[in-house]
C-alpha cells in the first residue's frame, strides 16, 4: 500500500480509503466486518461514511473496537436534519453539534479525525458553520474539516472567512471523480493543487461503468444496482460514453489488467488525487483493487486516457444542486 500526507495536515493516508457508504444496506454485519478487517490487513487506515448512510455508522461502531480504531482515520459527514423536527439549516450550528453528538455515539468513538459537510447549505450563513466548526476542532470532537460535492468557489469563500477569522481552514475535498467524471478538473483540481488541499475521490469506478459489466450485448442486467440507478442508465445510453469504454477494455487487454483496475490506476496517477474511496456490495469486490495496490500505468497509456476522456471534463456535476446566486448558494 502506498501512503501519501493528507493535505495540510499530519495525517499520513493511504491511497485506498474504504467507503463505508452500502454497510447496513447492501452488506450486513459480519460482511462489514469481513470488508473493514480485510481492508485494515491490505493497509487501509481511512474509513469515509456519513450520517447519511443508512446504518453505516452505527455498524462501523460495532466493528472498530479499540484496538482496531486505533488504527485507522475516521471521516463522516453532516448533512441529515435529526434535530428541532427538521427545522434547522444543514449546516446550521444546533444541526451540526447533534449530528455530530450522534455520530460519535454510533462510531463509538470520543472524536472523528475529519468532519465533512456533505452539501453546501443555502439556508446557514457560512459563518456560523465555520464558526462552530472551528469550536468542535478546539474542543477535540473533531481533528479536521473538510467538505464534499462543494464548487471551488464556494471552497475559496470559506477558506477566505477562515482566515479572515482565524478558524479552522478546510484541509479536503471529497468528490466524484473517475475516466467518466472529470468535472473537478476546471477549477477544483488547480485550487487544491496550489493550497495544498487532500482530495478524495470517491465514484472512481462511476457506478459501476468502469467495471464493463453494463456495456456487453444483454444491457444492464436485471436486479443489478444500475438498473435502478439513473445516472448509470443515462450513461450506459450515451454514445460518448460507449465509445470511451470500448477503448479502455482494448486498452485494459493491451495491458493485461481488469477494466477496473486500469480506471483506478488512472486515478492513482493523479498527482493531486490524495485517495481512492473503494466500496463495493460483495465483499470480494475489493480483491481486484488490493492486488494493483503497488502497481502503475505507463505514461503514454495515461496520456491516452486522457485524451479519450477529455469530453468528460466540461460537463456538469452530478451530485451538486447549488451553482451560484444573489445570497451564498443558490439551488439550479
Amino acid at each position: 500500500m502506498q501512503y501519501v500526507m493528507f493535505g495540510n495536515t499530519g495525517m499520513k493516508v493511504s491511497r485506498f480509503a474504504l467507503g463505508a457508504m452500502t454497510f447496513g444496506s447492501r452488506l450486513d454485519l459480519p460482511e462489514a466486518a469481513r470488508v473493514v478487517d480485510e481492508a485494515i490487513d491490505h493497509g487501509v487506515n481511512l474509513i469515509d461514511t456519513a450520517d447519511s448512510y443508512g446504518d453505516s455508522e452505527q455498524l462501523l461502531g460495532q466493528i472498530l473496537s479499540p484496538d482496531k480504531r486505533e488504527k485507522v482515520f475516521v471521516a463522516t459527514k453532516v448533512f441529515r436534519r435529526f434535530c428541532r423536527e427538521g427545522r434547522v439549516g444543514r449546516n446550521s450550528r444546533t444541526n451540526i453539534v447533534n449530528s455530530l453528538e450522534r455520530s460519535l455515539r454510533l462510531l463509538n468513538t470520543d472524536y472523528v479525525d475529519l468532519y465533512q459537510l456533505h452539501h453546501p447549505d443555502d439556508e446557514t450563513p457560512i459563518e456560523e458553520t465555520l464558526d462552530i466548526l472551528d469550536s468542535l476542532v478546539d474542543q477535540g470532537k473533531i481533528r479536521y474539516i473538510g467538505v464534499s460535492n462543494h464548487y471551488a468557489w464556494q471552497m475559496a469563500l470559506m477558506l477566505g472567512e477562515s482566515k479572515l477569522h482565524g478558524w479552522a481552514p478546510l484541509v479536503s475535498l471529497q468528490a466524484n471523480y473517475s475516466i467518466l467524471d472529470r468535472q473537478i478538473e476546471s477549477e477544483a483540481v488547480p485550487l487544491l493543487s496550489k493550497l495544498n488541499i487532500a482530495l478524495m475521490c470517491y465514484g472512481p469506478l462511476c457506478g459501476g461503468i468502469l467495471t464493463g459489466k453494463y456495456h456487453g450485448p444483454e444491457g444492464i442486467p436485471g436486479g443489478s444496482r444500475g438498473a435502478t440507478n439513473r445516472k448509470v442508465v443515462e450513461y450506459v445510453e450515451d454514445p460518448g460514453v460507449r465509445s470511451i469504454v470500448a477503448a479502455l477494455v482494448a486498452i485494459a487487454l493491451e495491458c493485461g489488467l481488469g477494466m477496473n483496475q486500469v480506471a483506478i490506476l488512472w486515478l492513482m496517477a493523479k498527482p493531486y488525487a490524495t485517495t481512492l474511496i473503494l466500496g463495493g456490495t460483495r465483499p470480494e469486490h475489493f480483491a481486484d483493487i488490493y492486488s494493483i495496490a503497488e502497481q502503475s500505468l505507463p505514461p503514454e497509456v495515461i496520456g491516452r486516457i486522457d485524451a479519450l476522456s477529455a469530453s468528460r471534463v466540461h460537463t456538469d456535476f452530478a451530485n451538486q444542486p447549488f451553482r451560484w446566486g444573489p445570497g451564498l448558494f443558490q439551488r439550479r
